[in-house]
């Protein structure tokens, strides 16, 4: 009798083993939250305003320049000045500060004598977000 029991308790657990591993298991989980109500806008990024190029020639060394009303816009954190040269060309240099309104540097002469230059002033977020300006009109020596 012994033997019997042994052998239908290790067929039966030879079988829960089978079949527990075949038969997918099955759960119902059930849960509900009330949300507030919430408000996403989108922010908007201002160009700089009023960008007014510059070119102060000299018989070897100029200066260009530019000038342009602050963005309004949250989180400024500076503006990117861009020059580009009538070739093709072009270079910026960012310029640190929310509240900062020109820019200026000095150039070979020749270099402003061969390709006229217009500028561009954009906008730089703490966010990552920008907006360029237009373009100046060109100026050359």
């Amino acid at each position: 009798m012994t033997a019997i029991k042994r052998a239908l308790t290790t067929l039966g657990l030879a079988l829960t083993i089978v079949l527990g591993t075949v038969l997918p298991a099955s759960a119902t989980f059930s849960d509900t939250e009330s949300l507030t109500a919430m408000t996403i806008s989108t922010a908007t990024v201002t160009a700089p305003g009023n960008v007014v190029g510059k070119l102060t020639c000299a018989p070897s060394t100029s200066t260009m320049g530019v000038t342009w009303t602050p963005s309004d816009s949250p989180g400024v954190s500076g503006y990117r000045v861009t020059t580009r040269f009538s070739d093709g060309f072009q270079q910026s240099e960012v310029v640190n500060g929310a509240a900062t309104s020109s820019w200026s540097k000095s150039i070979t002469t020749y270099n402003v004598t061969a390709y006229a230059v217009q500028y561009s002033v954009t906008t730089l977020t703490t966010y990552g977000w920008t907006t360029a300006s237009g373009l100046t009109g060109s100026f050359r020596c």
